[in-house]
C-alpha cells in the first residue's frame, strides 16, 4: 500500500470527516388568525402611507412637540415651546403639506426672535443694575444711556444682537406674507369653484 493509499485510508476512518446526516427543522405553520393578527400589527408598524395620513401625522408631531429639540436650547422648556407652537396651529389650521412647512418656519422664526429680544432685554437690565451701583443718583434717562453706552463696549456686540432680532422680524414678515398668499389664493379658488358650479347648475335647471 503506497503513501497516498494511507493517507485516503486514515481520511476515512477520522471521526471528523465522516459526514452526519443534517436534520431539517420542521416549518411551524401558523394559523389564520395569527397571520392577521400579523398582517394587523405591521401595518401599525409601517406608518401611514398616504399623502393625508403623512400629513396628518407631520401636524400631530408639532402639535405634541415632536420636532421641540430642534427649535428650543436645553434651557428652555418644551411644554412652553408646545403651547407656543399650537397657538400658531390653531390660529392658521393648516390643511397642505406646503402650509405646514411654512407654518414650521414660521414657529422657528418666531421663537427664535423672543429668545434675542429676552436676551437684549437680559443685558439691557444687567448693564441698568451695574451703571446704578457705581454711580450716585441719576436720572433714569442718563442712566439708561450710560447703560447702552457700556453694552456697546461689550462682546457680543449689543447693536448686532439688535441688528439680528431685526433681521428674524422681517423673516417673519415674508414668511407670513407666503403662508398668507398660500392661504387666500386657496380661498379664491374655492370661490371660483363654487361659482362655477352655481353657474353650470342654473344652466341645467334652465335647460
Amino acid at each position: 500500500m503506497n503513501n497516498d493509499q494511507n493517507e485516503e485510508q486514515n481520511i476515512a476512518n477520522d471521526p471528523s470527516t465522516v459526514e452526519v446526516p443534517v436534520k431539517t427543522p420542521r416549518k411551524k405553520t401558523m394559523s389564520e388568525a395569527a397571520l392577521a393578527a400579523n398582517r394587523a400589527n405591521a401595518k401599525k408598524c409601517t406608518g401611514p402611507k398616504t399623502r393625508e395620513g403623512k400629513f396628518k401625522a407631520s401636524l400631530n408631531a408639532l402639535k405634541h412637540g415632536a420636532y421641540s429639540h430642534n427649535f428650543i436650547l436645553k434651557t428652555e422648556d418644551a411644554g412652553t415651546f408646545e403651547n407656543f407652537s399650537k397657538s400658531f396651529i390653531d390660529e392658521f389650521q393648516p390643511e397642505t403639506p406646503s402650509e405646514l412647512e411654512l407654518l414650521k418656519q414660521l414657529i422657528s422664526v418666531a421663537w427664535r426672535r423672543n429668545r434675542i429680544a429676552e436676551l437684549i432685554q437680559l443685558r439691557i437690565n444687567q448693564a441698568i443694575d451695574t451703571v446704578i451701583a457705581n454711580s450716585e443718583p441719576t436720572p433714569a434717562a442718563e442712566i439708561t444711556q450710560q447703560a447702552y453706552d457700556r453694552l456697546e463696549l461689550t462682546q457680543p456686540s449689543f447693536a448686532r444682537q439688535e441688528a439680528h432680532e431685526l433681521r428674524l422680524a422681517n423673516l417673519f414678515q415674508r414668511t407670513l406674507c407666503r403662508l398668507n398668499s398660500i392661504r387666500d389664493k386657496k380661498l379664491r379658488d374655492k370661490k371660483l369653484r363654487n361659482e362655477t358650479k352655481f353657474i353650470r347648475d342654473r344652466l341645467a335647471f334652465a335647460a
